[in-house]
């Protein structure tokens, strides 16, 4: 009888051994499978070239552009920045960048960057002086990228300018100044007036959105609309972090743009 329990029990330890070969084989195959359908998709992502950035040749520019670089993104988009410096002899107040991206020899996308330095009450570009700016592209995964990048427009302090007019920036820029002059003009007299209050209650209520007068270019109507979200927005900032005085000084601070004070 004890020989019988024992073959019984031999049996199972038998039975069990042979349950737990089967288990680790199966778990085997199943991660050399898992294994299979994840490598390529890594090897895939590791496999996107580098965007490759440059800048194009130009001549008798007043305005230089160097050192192009990636600085962030992700496989989606790029973030790439350049240096500017103003060669000419006169400050620059506004400028376009022109940036052209190319994807597997096939053109993709071609854009340009408009920079008014007086609508985010910025210093304007000294003679001699150098500033960095930054712009981004679209990215296709696995596929190779050149953007190309180069001038495309400069407006010096005095209303001259250097470049095509095809473009329009002059349009764009006169309708961004038109804005400026418009807004704050009319916020400021709230101040002169001695109701500060009213300055952002114009502009929480919505009365200062302004439309930009009949007659005008598509292009000009544009930036107007533009330019007057814009300078709401940077004075909502501005009160966030100083209060009132903090919007007085930026209204001061378009003024002295717009006269050519700064």
């Amino acid at each position: 009888m004890t020989q019988i329990l024992r073959h019984r029990l031999s049996l199972r330890l038998i039975a069990l051994a042979i349950l737990i070969v089967c288990l680790v084989i199966v778990s085997r195959k199943n991660s050399d499978a898992h294994l299979a359908t994840t490598t390529p998709q890594r090897a895939q992502l590791a496999e996107t070239p580098p965007a490759i950035v440059t800048v194009q040749p130009q001549m008798d520019t007043p305005l230089v552009m160097s050192a192009p670089r990636i600085v962030g993104g992700n496989e989606e988009y790029k973030e790439i920045a350049f240096d500017l410096i103003n060669v000419s002899d006169k400050p620059i107040r506004a400028y376009a960048i022109k940036q052209e991206v190319v994807v597997a020899g096939t053109p993709r996308s071609r854009t340009a960057l408009f920079i008014s330095l007086d609508l985010t009450n910025s210093p304007r570009l000294q003679v001699n002086q150098l500033t960095t700016s930054s712009n981004t592209f679209d990215l296709i995964p696995s596929k190779e990228a050149h953007v190309s990048l180069s001038i495309d427009y400069v407006e010096f302090s005095d209303g001259t300018i250097w470049g095509p007019e095809s473009a329009k920036y002059a349009q764009v820029s006169a309708g961004q100044r038109a804005a400026m002059q418009v807004l704050s003009k009319r916020l400021r007299s709230f101040l002169s007036a001695g109701n500060p209050d009213e300055v952002m209650s114009a502009i929480e209520t919505g009365a200062a959105s302004i439309e930009p007068p009949a007659g005008r270019s598509d292009e000009w109507k544009g930036a107007f609309r533009l330019a007057r979200n814009s300078i709401v927005s940077h004075l909502k900032r501005a009160q966030a972090k100083g209060g009132l005085n903090q919007v007085d000084r930026e209204l001061r601070r378009f003024n002295e743009s717009l006269s050519g004070e700064r």
